[in-house]
């Protein structure tokens, strides 16, 4: 009986041994997605996936998801540190009707990158990238148009960091108020601190808005055509900290109500800007309701409807 019973034990640690290791290397740390693929393939570089919803579930935290040749991979949620890659492919991307294109709900020690895909609502989708929770998302040679809601709605519930580059944000708008290019308003008690540089924010409903407990530089881009205003700092009471360097901000705020091409809104509301170029905007310059807009004084604000003026000027050192 005895040595019955040690036999029986040591199949059933072989059975559980095996079942770890089949578990274990499930998931691979570097992943695959083609427009002929199928999920039920391993996303392996052979027999690669169809949709990126089928590719994450097979890759590892940490790992990344490739893309093989042109698609539409479908929208995908994503819960963990993962890097998805278009790879430089044309029309490599989301297409995402009716719905959001790609949504991060990661952990708080979780890094999420975006890099070189297309991503279009089809004039139907509601958000292209939205941000619920996590440590940072890189977004990077992304286009993203086409939605009904915002391109990039940034919405953190902790301390989070939305780094944007060399990106296009465009067409991102609808007849409903608060649509845009990127919003960035954190949750319950959430900082967002954010970086835009070498990003055009154009024919938006807003090129980019930043609420309360959101610390923002942008750089190197350009906010144009947007029907409401090409950046806002908004405050209803918390701070809203926007730095704008070496942008052209023209051809804002042509919709039914007063727009500007920079805006600040709300006593806590802050916008500082250096070596700008801010024309044929509605308004160049908006400050209201105790907004803050200082300036280095080398801005060239010029052929506007009502160029406006800065509330302080800061001394260059």
């Amino acid at each position: 009986m005895k040595r019955f019973n040690r036999l029986v034990a040591l199949l059933l640690v072989a059975a559980f041994a095996s079942g770890f290791s089949t578990g274990a290397f499930a998931q691979a740390t570097r992943t695959w997605v083609s427009g002929v693929g199928d999920d039920a393939n391993p996303c392996s570089r052979t027999a690669p996936c169809k949709t990126f919803a089928g590719a994450i579930s097979k890759t590892a935290a940490g790992g990344m998801i490739n893309v093989l040749d042109p698609g539409g991979f479908g929208a995908v949620t994503i819960t963990k540190a993962i890097t998805i890659d278009g790879g430089g492919v044309d029309h490599g991307g989301v297409l995402a009707a009716g719905t959001n294109g790609i949504i991060v709900n990661a952990g708080a020690a979780d890094t999420v990158v975006i890099r070189n895909l297309s991503i279009d609502g089809v004039k139907s989708g509601l958000n292209g990238i939205r941000f619920l929770a996590g440590r940072s998302l890189h977004v990077e040679n992304v286009e993203i148009s086409g939605f009904t809601s915002r391109g990039i709605d940034f919405e953190p519930s902790g301390a989070s960091q939305l780094f944007v580059s060399n990106s296009d944000i465009h067409n991102n708008d609808s007849a409903s108020s608060g649509t845009g290019g990127i919003y960035v308003s954190p949750t319950g008690t959430g900082i967002a601190t954010v970086s835009v540089s070498s990003t055009r924010l154009h024919e938006n409903g807003f090129g980019l808005r930043a609420n309360n407990r959101s610390i923002v530089a942008v750089s190197d881009s350009v906010a144009s055509g947007n029907v409401n205003f090409g950046i806002a700092s908004v405050s209803s009471g918390d701070f809203s900290d926007i730095t704008v360097q070496n942008c052209q901000i023209a051809n804002n705020g042509y919709g039914p109500s007063v727009g500007a091409g920079l805006l600040a809104d709300g006593a806590a509301a802050n916008l500082r800007i250096s070596d700008n170029v801010v024309t044929n905007n509605d308004n160049g310059l908006r400050a209201i309701n105790g907004g803050n807009i200082r300036s280095f004084g080398n801005n060239r604000v010029t052929d506007n409807v009502s160029d406006g003026s800065p509330t302080a000027t800061i001394l260059q050192k």
